[in-house]
């Protein structure tokens, strides 16, 4: 395996939109969402443990969940675990485990995975992420990692394509978030947009160069982290202050919009993001009508596309329904329509407003 090689994990969410199986206490990716028998954290470990030496995997989280990383990730270091002083987007978390990075192995470079995808193909994936950081440890390059669209998804951010740099490369023209109905139609149909997969690869180097160019203001504290942090002196306060005041924005906002090297891989291997219920759905083997059942006893009738969840033990009896998710976890039963995801986050909010902590 490369030396040089690094995986950065980013597990500190908090995954609302799976509520409410996902909670603040214990949130999607410590659960195993799809009935594996393995969390979604543990499977993005292992997937990358396979072809990354697993000294070089690095998990950045929040610190309410160190214990469960520990506990779901046996055997890993405890110098590979970076615990989030404050949550933030991931910018600050990004920042910070390339300066990591840069400490152990300077001309380190390395891939940032959410710990939230479905992936498959897995030996396709393996060549993508092992040609990703061969080419940003040649080229001065932040790279993202595509997917070809196979539908107009409005819950998925785009990449534009423009110019062809290498085979299957391209220099990136523009980032959009989660678009409209008739922009997703038309991004789809134009074939110069791939989907936004999230996994970024470039080198340490190369990263803490965009966030200082791209924030001028903001280059100053990572400077001042910098310093401590490499000459091994504590940096608890300079990284509060780091992800204080860091812009709360995504990273394509704030530092890959504002770069000029900014490049696009389309990707061979299937992908697809588990941030809600309808793209749980999506990737699951599907029964008569349509619909999946998870690890749950049930009789459904006359249902059509619906999801069901339930605990051990618990039986649904589910007549005409169309396109609804059906789940329950501990204290709370959530029914509402799969592709109405966007309101889960204001059921969560309003559950914590109206009845209390105990039920988000």
């Amino acid at each position: 395996m490369e030396r040089k090689n690094y995986c950065i994990i980013l597990a500190g969410g908090i995954g609302s939109r799976l509520w409410p199986l996902s909670r603040e206490s214990k949130p999607k990716q410590f659960i195993d969402v799809l009935g594996t028998g393995k969390t979604l954290l543990q499977m993005t470990y292992e997937r990358f443990a396979s072809f990354i030496d697993a000294e070089n995997i690095i998990i950045v989280t929040n610190e309410n969940y160190r214990s469960l990383v520990m506990d779901q990730i046996p055997g890993l270091r405890y110098e590979n675990m970076l615990m989030e002083p404050m949550r933030r987007n991931t910018v600050p978390a990004v920042t910070w485990a390339a300066m990591e990075v840069k400490r152990r192995c300077p001309d380190g470079r390395f891939i940032v995975s959410p710990s939230d995808q479905n992936i498959t193909g897995l030996e396709q994936f393996q060549t993508d992420v092992l040609r990703g950081l061969e080419y940003v440890g040649e080229h001065n390059a932040l790279l993202t990692l595509g997917a070809k669209p196979s539908r107009a998804e409005i819950s998925y951010g785009y990449i534009q394509m423009a110019e062809e740099v290498d085979s299957d490369i391209f220099k990136v023209q523009s980032f959009t978030e989660k678009p409209a109905n008739e922009f997703a139609k038309l991004f789809y149909e134009s074939g110069e947009f791939l989907w936004n997969t999230g996994l970024f690869i470039w080198s340490a180097d190369t990263f803490l160069s965009a966030v200082a160019d791209a924030n001028p203001a903001f280059s100053g504290i990572v400077d001042a982290v910098r310093c401590r942090y490499d000459n091994g002196f504590d940096a608890s306060e300079q990284l509060m202050e780091l992800f204080c005041k860091c812009p709360n924005l995504s990273l394509e906002e704030s530092v890959l919009e504002k770069s000029d090297n900014v490049d696009v891989m389309l990707c061979h291997f299937g992908w697809a993001d588990l941030g809600a219920w309808e793209a749980v759905h999506d990737v699951l083997p599907k029964l008569e009508g349509g619909n999946v059942v998870i690890d749950s006893k049930s009789l459904l009738y006359d249902c059509k596309d619906c999801l069901i969840k339930l605990p051990d033990g618990h039986v649904a009896v589910v007549q005409g329904l169309e396109n609804y998710v059906v789940v329950e976890d501990g204290n709370v039963l959530v029914i509402c329509k799969k592709d109405g995801q966007k309101n889960i986050r204001k059921f969560v909010n309003d559950a914590r407003m109206n009845l209390g902590e105990e039920f988000v």
